[in-house]
């Protein structure tokens, strides 16, 4: 897998479900905060209790993810490219509580918490855009 160049990371960036709602601009400032990860196969990204240190968004490949319901049965769903996750606990202050495992080789890019809410703290359009998506229906 190829290094992506910036401008590849901010047109991918634009088309992630979760920063349907961002502007350009905002974007852009994701975007700078963004690093390329890749995991192969089968690799245990976290597990319940991990800290929550990155939000990922998939460019490459498939995740595997096991959340417990409300119920505490397990949840299962697989996430591909334009998808993100771990924003939920990064947003809540929570530990992991699930597992997310690369089912073939991914290309994530990952996001520092500590970045992306010192990025939040300067920025208030990229929290209201956050907001409206993960508020919305869709």
């Amino acid at each position: 897998m190829n290094t992506m160049a910036q401008i590849e990371i901010i047109l991918f960036l634009r088309e992630v479900k979760l920063f349907q709602y961002c502007s350009a601009s905002e974007i852009l400032g994701i975007a700078g905060i963004a690093h390329e990860r890749v995991f192969p196969a089968d690799q245990t990204i976290y597990l319940p209790g991990d800290p929550t240190e990155f939000l990922f968004c998939v460019v490459e490949g498939h995740i595997q993810l096991e959340q417990p319901d409300e119920h505490g049965n397990s949840e299962s769903k697989v996430l591909g490219p334009h998808e993100a996750f771990g924003h939920r606990e990064i947003l809540s202050g929570r530990l992991r509580r699930g597992t997310a495992i690369a089912q073939t080789e991914t290309r994530v890019l990952t996001i520092d918490s500590e970045d992306f809410f010192d990025l939040m703290a300067n920025n208030i359009e990229i929290v209201k855009a956050l907001f409206r998506k993960m508020l919305s229906p869709t």
